[in-house]
C-alpha cells in the first residue's frame, strides 16, 4: 500500500496526469526524484496542539499534532514508496523546548540521528549555545575548540542530587553532514584557517541516475543575535557565492539543483528569481507553509494550486526556468516534492503538503526513543523528575562551588504540570498582534511591577511597560484547555534573565521604529528580528502603506503608555528580558537605558519564593574567566513570571488580552478632510517580498502574488 493512501483525501497524481495527456514526449524519457522535507523542527520532540492549513486556506484547530514519532511514519512511508529519496532538514532542530534547553539540544540529537538525513543546514538558532557546540555537533572538519565548563554540565544529563555531579560526556554529534556556502572561519580562530568554509557547500548525491546537488544557505541573522553566538565565524547572504557554487555543481554533472535555504521566504523568494539554473529552493526560517508550490523566475511569483496538476502557463514558466520555491512548518507538516527530469531540465513536479495530524500512527521504535527522552522531563512511575539546571556562560557549572550551591535557571517539576487554562486561542499567529504575546508582555509588566512597588526601589515606585519577544515559535493552546509547563516553555525555549532599567521616551520609540523596518523592510535582504513585540500598558497606530522610508517620519503614527501620549523628553520604567551576553544596557530589543537591574529568586528551584532586586554583577566569573557573569545565579526567568501570573489569574482570556493594542491607519487622514504629500518609499521595492500585517502565509502567497 502506498503511503499516500494513508492520507485522507489525497492521492497520487501522476495517472491524472497521464490521462489528460499533459507530458511531452521528453517526459516520457523522465526520471523522478523525491526530496522529503522537513524543516525549522525547533526541538519539538512530543505531539501538540496546532492551527492547520486546509488546501483551500481555510484553517481547523488539531488538538494533537506532529511529535517525531508521526514524523518519522510520514517519512518511512514516503521512502517505502521512493527507496531513492531524499530527506533533507533545514534549520533549528536543536532549540525550542525545554528538552533542548535543559541539555543544550542533546535530547534532539538523540532522535534525529536516527531519521536518516541525507543533507542538513543549519539555522540560526542552532548556535545559540555558541559556536564550540555548533562545531562538535555538525563540523566534520576544522577545530572542534574544548566545550566549556558550563555547557559540558548541560549536555546529556548532569544529577547532582546528591550531592555529587556525573560529569557529562559531553556533545552529541550529528550524523548527517551539514552545508553551508556562507559560513566562515573568523578570529580568533588560528589565521591558516580563516577564511575558510565552516562546513562543506554542498553535497552531490546520485539518485536514480539523478545526480542531485543540494547546496546550503544557513541563516545570516546569527550576528545580531549575541555576541557569544558567533564567536570565530564570519556569516554573508550567500548571494555572492551561489553563482560559482552553481557553476562548480553543474561543472561536476548535477542535473537537478536544490538551494536549501535559512535565509526565509522573502530572500529566498529573491534569490530564486535572480538565479535562473535553481531548480528547486527549499525555504525555511519563516515557517511558512506553501500549501501549493511557489514558480519563481525574473517575471515574479505565482502561486500553483494544491491538489491539481500543472497549468498550462505554470508547466511554461517552468520550462523557461522557474524555480520550485517550498516550505514546510515545524514538526506540523512534511513536504514531498517529486520531481520529473528529463535533459538536466525539470519537466514536471508533484508538491505535497503531508499535515502530520491525528490520522497518522506513531512508528513504534521512534516513539520508544523518544519516550526514553522524556523520562528525564515527565514523572514516570515513581513520580520523581531529574533536576535540571540551565547555566549561562559565565555561570559556575554544578562541578565547581559547594554542593547544593543554587545557580541559573532551575526545572524541577513535570513538563506535564498544569499550571493554568485558556479562553482563547494562544498562539503567535501575526506579525503584528496576537492575543499569546500581549498576555506574555502583561504577564512580565505585572509581576515586575508589584516586585518593584514592593520593595520601594528607588527611584521607581513600579513598571511602566513591559514587551514580549516576537518569536515565531511556540506550540498552540486551544480554547478551552489547559496550560501547560511545556507550553510556557515553547513560548520561552531560551535562558533569558529579567531586567529593569529606565528610558527616555525617545529611546523607546526609536526601538520600536527600527523594530517595524526591519520587520517590514522593502528589501528582503533587510528583514529581520521575528515578528513584532508583544506590548503591556502601551498602545500604537501604525501606517505601513503610506510611510514607509518616509523622510517624514517612521511608520509610527501614536504611541501610548498608560493611556496618554508616549513624551520623548519622559523616562520610563521598562522590564523585560535580557539576553546574557548582551551589551548591559539592554532590556529586551531596546539599548540605551542606565539605572539597569536584575531580578532574582530567594530560592532558585522555587518559582514562588521571594523575589529581589539587585544590581548587575559584571565581573569576570570564574576572577580568570573571559566573560563577564551580568546576571545574578538566581536569576528571574521569564517562566516564572508567567507561572506567577497564571496563579494570579487562573485563565487566560480573550477579554483582557485580546487584540486592539497596535492599529494600522492611513496617515494621510491625520489632517482633516486633507491628503498631504507622503514622499515615495525608498527605495523602490517589489510588494511581493513585504510582509503584510497579518503574516506572510499561505493566504499571502497564494492569493496576492497573481499570474
Amino acid at each position: 500500500m502506498k503511503f499516500k493512501t494513508l492520507i485522507p483525501g489525497r492521492r497520487s497524481l501522476w495517472p491524472l496526469v497521464l490521462a489528460m495527456g499533459a507530458f511531452t514526449p521528453q517526459a516520457f524519457a523522465a526520471k523522478t526524484v523525491t526530496l522529503i522535507e522537513m524543516g525549522d523542527l525547533h526541538g519539538t520532540l512530543v505531539p501538540h496542539a496546532a492551527v492547520l492549513k486546509n488546501d483551500d486556506g481555510t484553517e481547523r484547530l488539531v488538538a494533537s499534532t506532529g511529535g517525531l514519532a508521526r514524523l518519522k511514519t510520514v517519512v518511512d512511508g514516503i521512502r517505502a514508496d521512493n527507496p531513492d529519496a531524499l530527506l533533507l532538514s533545514a534549520g533549528d532542530l536543536t532549540h525550542g523546548s525545554a528538552e533542548t534547553l535543559f541539555t543544550v539540544g542533546d535530547a534532539m540529537m538523540k532522535a534525529m540521528n536516527a531519521f536518516g538525513i541525507d543533507v542538513f543546514t543549519p539555522g540560526n538558532w542552532d548556535f545559540g549555545y555558541g559556536p564550540a557546540v555548533f562545531r562538535n555537533r555538525f563540523t566534520s572538519f576544522g577545530p572542534k575548540p574544548p566545550v566549556p565548563p558550563n555547557i559540558a554540565a548541560m549536555a546529556s544529563h548532569i544529577d547532582c542530587s546528591d550531592g555529587t555531579c556525573t560529569e557529562s560526556k559531553g556533545i552529541i554529534q550529528a550524523n548527517f553532514p551539514s552545508v553551508a556556502i556562507n559560513l566562515y572561519n573568523a578570529p580568533p580562530i588560528p589565521e591558516p584557517l580563516q577564511g575558510q568554509r565552516v562546513l562543506d557547500a554542498y553535497r552531490i548525491i546520485d539518485r536514480g541516475g539523478v545526480k542531485v546537488a543540494v547546496i546550503g544557505i544557513t541563516a545570516s541573522i546569527v550576528p545580531q543575535q549575541a555576541d557569544v553566538f558567533n564567536i570565530g565565524l564570519r556569516f554573508t547572504q550567500g548571494v555572492e557565492e551561489l553563482p560559482g557554487i552553481i557553476e562548480e555543481v553543474k561543472q561536476a554533472g548535477a542535473d537537478l539543483i536544490v538551494v536549501q535555504s535559512e535565509l526565509g521566504m522573502s530572500q529566498n523568494l529573491d534569490i530564486a528569481r535572480s538565479f535562473r539554473d535553481i531548480d528547486v529552493m527549499y525555504s525555511a526560517h519563516t515557517h511558512e507553509i506553501t500549501m501549493g508550490a511557489l514558480l519563481a523566475d525574473a517575471d515574479g511569483v505565482i502561486a500553483t494550486t494544491p491538489g491539481l496538476p500543472l497549468s498550462g502557463a505554470e508547466k511554461n514558466r517552468l520550462a523557461r526556468g522557474a524555480a520550485i520555491v517550498v516550505e514546510t512548518n515545524r514538526d506540523m507538516y512534511v513536504g514531498q516534492l517529486d520531481v520529473q527530469v528529463a535533459g538536466g531540465k525539470v519537466v514536471d513536479f508533484e508538491w505535497q503538503a503531508i499535515p502530520v495530524d491525528e490520522s497518522i500512527a506513531e512508528d513504534p521504535a521512534m516513539a520508544k526513543l523518544v519516550a526514553a527522552i522524556e523520562e528525564d522531563f515527565v514523572p514516570g512511575e515513581d513520580g520523581v523528575v531529574k533536576p535540571h539546571i540551565f547555566l549561562p556562560g559565565a555561570f559556575c557549572n554544578p562541578m565547581c562551588g559547594e554542593p547544593g550551591e543554587q545557580r541559573g535557571h532551575y526545572l524541577t517539576e513535570g513538563l506535564d504540570t498544569v499550571v493554568g487554562s485558556t479562553d482563547t486561542l494562544l498562539l503567535r499567529h501575526h506579525v503584528l498582534e496576537d492575543t499569546l504575546n500581549n498576555w506574555l508582555a502583561d504577564a512580565i509588566q505585572v509581576e515586575t511591577d508589584t516586585v518593584v512597588f514592593n520593595v520601594g526601589t528607588d527611584p521607581w515606585n513600579g513598571v511602566d511597560i513591559s514587551m514580549s519577544n516576537g518569536f515565531r515559535f511556540g506550540n498552540a493552546v486551544l480554547p478551552g484547555r489547559d496550560i501547560t509547563l511545556r507550553d510556557l516553555y515553547t513560548w520561552f525555549p531560551v535562558g533569558p534573565a529579567v531586567n529593569v532599567g529606565e528610558f527616555a521616551g525617545q529611546s523607546i520609540e526609536a526601538s520600536l521604529e527600527e523594530i517595524l523596518s526591519a520587520v517590514f523592510n522593502r528589501n528582503a535582504f533587510l528583514q529581520r528580528g521575528g515578528w513584532y513585540l508583544g506590548l503591556a500598558n502601551m498602545t500604537q497606530e501604525i501606517d505601513l502603506d503610506n510611510r514607509p522610508f518616509s523622510s517624514s517620519g517612521g511608520r509610527i503614527v501614536e504611541t501610548t503608555v498608560g493611556g496618554a501620549p508616549l513624551d520623548t523628553s519622559k523616562r520610563y520604567v521598562f522590564a523585560s528580558c535580557y539576553a546574557h551576553g548582551d551589551a548591559i544596557d539592554r532590556v529586551c530589543r531596546t539599548g540605551g537605558g542606565s539605572e539597569h537591574r536584575f531580578f532574582e529568586l530567594a530560592d532558585a528551584t522555587d518559582y514562588k519564593s521571594d523575589i529581589s532586586i539587585v544590581d548587575p554583577d559584571n565581573e569576570p566569573f570564574p576572577p580568570t574567566g573571559p566573560v563577564k557573569r551580568v546576571a545574578p545565579f538566581r536569576y528571574v526567568h521569564p517562566v516564572h513570571l508567567l507561572r506567577r501570573h497564571l496563579d494570579r489569574i487562573g485563565t487566560v482570556t480573550e477579554a483582557n488580552y485580546g487584540v486592539g493594542r497596535i492599529t494600522t491607519v492611513d496617515s494621510r487622514k491625520q489632517v482633516a478632510g486633507e491628503y498631504p504629500e507622503i514622499p515615495a518609499p525608498v527605495p523602490a521595492y517589489d510588494p511581493t517580498f513585504v510582509q503584510p500585517p497579518q503574516g506572510a502565509g499561505p493566504e499571502f502567497f497564494s492569493g496576492h502574488l497573481g499570474h
